[in-house]
């Protein structure tokens, strides 16, 4: 049973969490949860007195726990991060600041390897993290075209990489080749041979998911067409990794652009120490259940809708 203390543990959190990392006004809180704005300012005092508001927004109560719990032992995975409900418009940018946080969160006191794929949830995190503090932190790309993409993605602001003091090492090629060939040519150098190796030895890996949208980071950026998106769809795809697309159980398809792209195979990717998914959104529900299936995640990062969903009715 729910008791009315745990009840207002929930609010509490729910307020906390679309102030200071949604960014929402104290009115569109309350407009959004039905009370009203003075209530609104009472419970941000009480959260920073309480302090469940640090540098990061946490609370034992909160419903979002028990939808953790329920998607890790259902999943079976190492670890989940639910956070609340938010609007569609604004899922990628909340799952990016809960990525940063997640991270920040997880960081060993020793030195710690960070290593981040390809799409915007994945750059998202990037931007709103904070290393300050942790001076032996080293981050290293999952895949090729990674400068290419945060150029792109932050014309009108600053790029994520430099605001790093710590190392970064990026695979310095393009993500997609022209051919399988010169693909496996810049595998086999040796620069791009330790970075990749470097990146399945990292302490903590992020990775977004992709949908079949044709509105997905993937297809915008021309990697591939709408009609060889579609071939993936009869095919059975319903997600991708780094570009590696895959069924709904988890099995990577046959693509030739697979055999062209620079990225850690998504094979390799159970077997490396800590591989957090962050994604989120109706239109990546069987995405994410592909990678569960596949065992190409260890924990997920997602939203209060998309866990409900996950465990609801799972084909």
């Amino acid at each position: 049973m729910v008791t009315v203390s745990q009840k207002n543990d929930e609010l509490n959190v729910r307020v906390a969490w679309y102030y200071y990392k949604s960014e929402m006004t104290q009115e569109e809180i309350s407009k959004r949860l039905g009370i009203n704005r003075a209530r609104v300012i009472k419970i941000l005092e009480q959260c920073r007195r309480e302090g469940i508001i640090s540098f990061h927004v946490k609370n034992p109560e909160a419903n979002c726990l028990e939808l953790e719990k329920k998607l890790t032992e259902y999943w079976q995975l190492r670890d989940s991060f639910v956070i609340p409900e938010v609007d569609a418009t604004s899922i990628n940018k909340n799952l990016g600041a809960a990525g940063a946080q997640y991270i920040e969160m997880n960081l060993g006191k020793d030195e710690t390897l960070i290593g981040f794929g390809w799409g915007n949830t994945v750059s998202l995190a990037l931007h709103y993290l904070s290393l300050m503090g942790h001076k032996e932190v080293t981050l290293v790309t999952l895949s090729g075209g990674i400068t290419a993409y945060l150029q792109n993605t932050y014309r009108e602001r600053a790029n994520p990489l430099f605001k790093f003091n710590s190392r970064f090492h990026i695979i310095p090629s393009p993500l997609l080749l022209s051919s399988s060939d010169t693909c496996q040519a810049i595998l086999d150098e040796p620069e791009v041979i330790r970075i990749v190796q470097m990146a399945e030895l990292a302490n903590i890996a992020v990775v977004g998911i992709g949908s079949m949208s044709v509105d997905a980071t993937f297809t915008q950026f021309g990697y591939i067409t709408p009609q060889e998106l579609e071939i993936l769809r009869k095919q059975g795809g319903v997600g991708d990794i780094l570009g590696q697309f895959y069924d709904l159980d988890g099995k990577r398809i046959e693509a030739d652009f697979h055999h062209r792209l620079v990225a850690v195979r998504i094979e390799n990717l159970e077997r490396m120490k800590h591989v957090i998914g962050v994604a989120g959104g109706d239109h990546k529900v069987d995405a994410i259940k592909g990678a569960l299936r596949g065992k190409y995640i260890h924990s997920l990062i997602t939203d209060e809708k998309t866990a409900l969903m996950l465990l609801d009715n799972d084909k």
